[in-house]
């Protein structure tokens, strides 16, 4: 299992970590409780390079450009997103454009560079403090509504989120997926709460394409059954 250190000395050298290792299937599938069981997985899809040092471009740790997503504030932290469902990470990415009626073999080419696209998966300790806005206290206590949560204008969720994160005791921030309400986003900004991660490749038979599919609606075409 690729372990990632709890120390500053090994979290200085990046590049000297053990390459993710590739999951089975079995593993505990978390709801909305972001708290259940022995530790919390969360998921992405990414472009993953077997070449690349895992915070770099195609590394499983790699946070990409930051100022366009629904919580960035770069001048003050990185946000890492995940989701708290394979399935919920695959419709986040593969549902937009021409892809929302079919999914064909073509949308997991890889690219001339040899990225590939893969399901990454992240432990967290059980206890990781995460700020769920799914839960009505927490809204309570921020004076928010539900429509500044997920709306689309993201000045206002960037101001939320900054808010948040000056509390200065959380991991990261969960709301519901903008795809699927069953689903968590999840915005971490301290990565070094991630003690263990790898990925998965991904096929149109893979299930967390297959349950994003049937979700969603989706025509999976040249699916192997």
């Amino acid at each position: 299992m690729a372990h990632l250190a709890g120390t500053a000395a090994r979290r200085a050298h990046p590049a000297q970590c053990a390459r993710p290792r590739r999951a089975g299937p079995h593993h505990r599938s978390l709801g909305g409780d972001l708290r259940r069981g022995a530790r919390v997985r969360l998921y992405r899809v990414l472009f993953y390079h077997e070449n690349a040092a895992p915070t770099e471009r195609g590394g499983a740790l790699y946070v990409p450009a930051q100022g366009r997503g629904r919580i960035d504030n770069p001048s003050h932290y990185g946000a890492l997103y995940v989701g708290n469902s394979a399935a919920g990470v695959c419709a986040e990415v593969f549902y937009r454009g021409n892809q929302r009626q079919r999914w064909e073999a073509q949308m997991l080419q890889p690219l001339s560079t040899g990225d590939r696209r893969v399901l990454a998966w992240y432990d967290l300790p059980d206890d990781a403090p995460i700020c769920n806005l799914d839960a009505p206290d927490e809204l309570r206590q921020r004076n928010l509504r539900p429509s500044l949560v997920i709306t689309r204008d993201y000045e206002i969720t960037r101001r939320w989120a900054l808010a948040i994160w000056n509390e200065r005791r959380w991991l990261g921030v969960a709301w519901w997926s903008y795809c699927d309400a069953r689903w968590v986003s999840v915005g971490l900004w301290r990565h070094d709460a991630i003690t263990a991660y790898g990925i998965e490749e991904l096929s149109l038979d893979h299930s967390a394409i297959v349950a994003a599919a049937d979700i969603m609606a989706v025509d999976i075409v040249g699916r192997h059954r």
